[in-house]
């Protein structure tokens, strides 16, 4: 369970075990709000994998500097959104780096609904989360979720696609193709990165076997991994 406690209030998103004969594409969640006001406990069960990533890994691209300017986010049949700001001065850019050192901000926001009936009561809650708490939330819930969906991964596909990761950063998630079909979790590998194609040594935090139908991106159209790199120290 990923939980942070945002001056009194608690805020936990859980990621619950996929059971027998449930569609493994749809993501069961639990979202509970609790304050001196609010005692919230409600399900998630409209949000797919490919959105439950995105969440997930849009968060740890925002502590790597990955936006320069502010970013929104939003799921609209769960009801879920997230708004990103990175740090800025005087409204404008400043280095990746910087943006790195810097505080940042995650705004989450989501529609409550009825426990009855599941409809959304019209609501939305936002929390808003500083860099240490989406450092804290975003890697427990990258947790979560690998330890749900990990054993689900196929071993054997047409492609292999890898997620990376800048140096010093983890579940970034930014997808490649292997054609070696060689690559695996933990190795290092270069690749050309960013809208420069600036060529960089990244950490893979992710192997994922797939076919045309189920890839993160059209195996045609994505960018590929170079070659392997030597371990990091």
């Amino acid at each position: 369970m990923a939980t942070v406690d945002l001056q009194g209030t608690k805020f936990s998103f859980s990621i619950l075990p996929i059971k027998n004969g449930e569609e493994a594409g749809l993501v069961q969640a639990e979202i509970i709000v609790e304050n001196e006001f609010v005692h919230y406990k409600g399900m998630e069960n409209t949000l797919t994998r490919d959105e439950l990533e995105e969440y997930i890994f849009s968060m740890r691209r925002l502590l790597a500097g990955a936006y320069a300017t502010n970013y929104a986010l939003s799921f609209p049949d769960s009801g879920l959104a997230m708004d990103f700001y990175p740090y800025m001065e005087n409204d404008r850019e400043v280095p990746r780096e910087k943006r790195r050192q810097e505080d940042c901000v995650t705004v989450i926001r989501f529609l409550m609904r009825a426990s009855s009936s599941g409809k959304k009561l019209g609501g939305v809650y936002s929390l808003l989360l500083h860099r240490d708490d989406v450092e804290k939330f975003s890697q427990a819930l990258l947790d979560e979720y690998r330890s749900v969906y990990d054993p689900f991964e196929a071993t054997d596909g047409e492609f292999l696609f890898v997620a990376v990761s800048p140096l010093g950063y983890s579940g970034c998630h930014y997808w490649y193709l292997d054609p070696t079909k060689s690559v695996k979790r933990g190795d290092f590998v270069w690749v050309r990165m960013g809208r420069r194609n600036i060529e960089q040594v990244v950490y893979v935090d992710h192997a994922r076997y797939c076919g045309y139908d189920d890839a993160p991106y059209s195996p045609d159209a994505v960018k590929q991994v170079l070659r392997k790199a030597e371990r990091q120290k």
